[in-house]
């Protein structure tokens, strides 16, 4: 996939099929129409491209109200990697950017950089200054130039819909099947390890401490996860709190590898989030707790 940082930067595509929004998470309905744009392309002879912002607009416009991001950038670009599409634009997203009016960032955005043949977007999609832009205003512009336009609706799933808000109140609330439903894949973050306060050694039961690069974090709380070191996965006992009976305060993120031999210090990690086992609570001394993490790796195995 080749990526460029800006609509201004892109080189014209042969007849480009533009997916647009912001795509945070890359659910099932970002996937729903990645595909919808590569089987346009495909029968247009042309290209399919995504075009999407950075920073995310709310963070620019009123960061005290900005949503915590389901994916960094690089995990964003890498998810739409996967779906097959042929390029992504990265529009660096300004207030000088947020004040072009809809009809403006229409004409100087799909029009004149990116040349779109066709659109692709959201029933919920806006544009422009103040989001003055709807998706029936971009169906008109769309036929005011040549332009095909197709729009999706609301994807659900069982009763509930798929959306990047909904997927966030889950991981937050702990509830990652649902949201790995929603998102088609077990929610993840990534993170580099850091030196910790050397408990699990001490207890026997060897951890490593990430820090992580998401802005999402889950509920506190033990989860059964898998953790990939290098291309390999591992099943992994992932606890998220304060660690309460050692008189803990500051959050961190401790994983156990299961099957693993091996130093992880320094290495960057991700863990995908299965099931939440339990929440954190304060044990009245080390050999209960150490009784009880036995336990939480024993259902940890079991989990799927």
């Amino acid at each position: 996939m080749k990526l460029y940082h800006g609509s201004k930067k892109f080189s014209p595509k042969p007849r480009p099929v533009v997916a647009l929004g912001n795509f945070d998470g890359v659910h099932v309905a970002h996937r729903t129409m990645f595909s919808l744009a590569r089987k346009m392309a495909k029968r247009m002879l042309g290209a399919s491209v995504a075009y999407t912002f950075y920073p995310h607009p709310v963070k620019v416009l009123s960061p005290a109200s900005a949503p915590k991001m389901i994916n960094t950038l690089a995990q964003r670009l890498e998810l739409i990697d996967a779906e097959g599409i042929h390029a992504t634009v990265v529009e660096p997203f300004s207030l000088k950017f947020a004040h072009l009016s809809a009809e403006k960032w229409f004409r100087k955005v799909i029009v004149k950089n990116l040349k779109a043949q066709a659109v692709v977007a959201g029933y919920d999609f806006t544009f422009g200054s103040h989001r003055s832009g709807t998706v029936e205003s971009l169906e008109k512009l769309c036929k005011e130039n040549g332009i095909v336009c197709k729009i999706l609706e609301a994807q659900i799933a069982g009763e509930t819909l798929i959306s990047s808000t909904q997927i966030r109140h889950f991981v937050a609330g702990g509830e990652m099947k649902r949201a790995a439903k929603l998102l088609g894949r077990p929610y993840f973050i990534d993170g580099h390890v850091i030196a910790g306060a050397g408990r699990g050694a001490q207890l026997g039961i060897r951890t490593a401490n990430l820090q992580s690069e998401n802005e999402l974090i889950p509920q506190g709380g033990v989860y059964a996860t898998q953790t990939r070191v290098g291309n390999r996965y591992y099943p992994s006992v992932t606890n998220i709190g304060i660690n309460p009976t050692f008189g803990g305060k500051a959050l961190s993120i401790e994983t156990h590898l299961l099957d693993f031999k091996g130093d992880l210090y320094g290495k960057t990690l991700r863990i995908a989030f299965l099931q939440k086992i339990r929440d954190e609570r304060t044990f009245a001394s080390v050999t209960e707790l150490v009784a009880q993490i036995h336990r939480d790796i024993a259902r940890a195995r079991l989990v799927k």
